[in-house]
């Protein structure tokens, strides 16, 4: 072990222990490949959980609006700020012949913008911001028609801190009571400060719980960012922390894990960045900026408690996961990422990454920035590959058991919690029938 790896390490022993019922056996990845499993999950997963679309930055005043096209067909849906100030989201069809009502030139493309209602291109009728009808032209012709009963079908839709959520099924329980305890906290976190945001996402050949698992351990960068680390592999896997540095905490379905992270430059004379070298570490002293974000860290006040829950040893990040598929990770430096992964079949998804910093005074800071984000995606189309690999290869079935170690506790949640939510709605589905 060394120096570094001594200072962080705390000697706790193994985490996975204190959840029994999750068991320390192999594990099969048959969820991740089953086309079966994928169309039971879409139901049980995806159209009766809280789904965060956005951020309120996007409807910043009365009549701002914006569009979500959910991927695999999962729905089409408009979300607004209504002339009551109170958000609303409805599925973006059209009572009349059933039309998708908001678009422009290319009826799958995202917008966004400000109105007072929205108008049908195919007939002319037109909705309120909260998706009732108010007008339907030549209305005389029509038979029994009853226009206060008519509207694009409503979504439930409901904000928290900051962050838009909503939920296909018919009578869901309210979005904080799925949150729990162990994730109301985050709304103390000033992210409204935050609003300088850079957003990319990608199509992946792999399923989406795969992704997930990725970013869910440690256990794998001196493999797939060692060049980013040390090119020397030996000299990579000495500066990755141990296991006990880490902090897990699982609280059903949601879970976080905390991580340690490098400590920030020390300030240095403007044009000393030492001499150039062909390397990541220069880089990050050229632009005082890395992986683990900016070394001039903007202020934004005091740090809220719930952060660092496990008291590690120079603290880098909370990755709160909040099921089914976001990661919001709060960082050390003031900033914050969401990781969204959005399921299209059962061997692809859209991974969605979007980055967060208070706006930039000067071009040093915005070079700072430019420089974190980069890196981000780096490493993330990194995992991509592996990921790709991953499934490729899980879908032959030449292996079905698997073993995760102990610092992929996350990965057995996740799959567990997964599982067991089809399971439960097939259940209920066969008593049903």
């Amino acid at each position: 072990m060394t120096g570094i790896q001594q200072k962080l390490a705390t000697g706790r022993g193994k985490y996975t222990p204190e959840y029994p019922e999750l068991g320390t056996g192999p594990v099969n990845y048959e969820d991740s490949i089953s086309e079966e499993f994928f169309q039971a999950e879409r139901k049980a997963v995806f159209e009766k959980n809280w789904l965060c679309i956005g951020r309120t930055e996007r409807l910043p005043k009365k009549g701002s609006f914006f569009t979500r096209e959910l991927p695999g067909g999962l729905a089409s849906i408009v979300i607004t700020r209504g002339l009551d100030d109170n958000f609303y989201a409805f599925h973006n069809v059209c009572a009349h012949r059933g039309n998708k009502v908001v678009w422009q030139e290319h009826p799958l493309e995202e917008l966004s913008g400000t109105c007072r209602a929205f108008s049908c291109k195919y007939h002319g009728w037109r909705y309120g911001l909260d998706g009732g009808v108010n007008h339907i032209t030549n209305e005389g012709e029509f038979f029994d028609l009853d226009k206060s009963k008519l509207q694009m079908p409503p979504v439930h839709c409901e904000e928290w801190a900051g962050f838009i959520f909503v939920n296909l099924a018919k009578d869901p329980v309210p979005l904080r009571t799925f949150l729990g305890e162990g994730l109301l906290e985050i709304e103390q976190y000033p992210f409204h400060l935050m609003t300088q945001r850079y957003g990319f996402s990608t199509r992946i050949k792999g399923n989406w719980k795969l992704a997930v698992d990725s970013v869910c351990e440690w256990y794998h960068p001196p493999y797939v960012h060692g060049r980013f680390i040390d090119p020397d592999l030996a000299k990579a896997e000495q500066l990755v922390p141990p296991i006990d540095s880490y902090h897990y905490d699982l609280f059903r379905p949601h879970m976080l894990t905390s991580v340690p992270g490098p400590p920030q430059l020390p300030p240095r004379e403007p044009g000393h960045a030492g001499e150039a070298r062909q390397e990541q570490k220069w880089v990050y002293r050229l632009f005082r900026a890395g992986l683990f974000g900016p070394d001039d860290i903007p202020d934004i006040g005091p740090m809220p408690e719930f952060l660092n829950r496990g008291n590690i040893a120079s603290w880098g990040n909370d990755q709160f996961w909040v099921f089914p598929n976001i990661s919001i990770q709060i960082w050390a430096r003031n900033f914050y990422i969401t990781y969204t992964y959005w399921p299209e079949t059962v061997d692809s998804h859209i991974y969605e990454i979007d980055l967060y910093f208070v706006p930039p005074a000067n071009a040093h800071e915005r070079l700072a920035q430019e420089l974190v984000v980069d890196s981000t995606i780096e490493f993330a189309m990194q995992d991509v590959n592996t990921i790709e690999a991953t499934h490729s290869a899980l879908k032959t079935r030449a292996q079905d058991t698997f073993f995760l170690s102990d610092q992929e506790l996350l990965i057995r949640q996740f799959h567990t919690v997964i599982r067991e939510t089809v399971a439960a709605y097939q259940a209920g589905e066969n008593k049903e029938s």
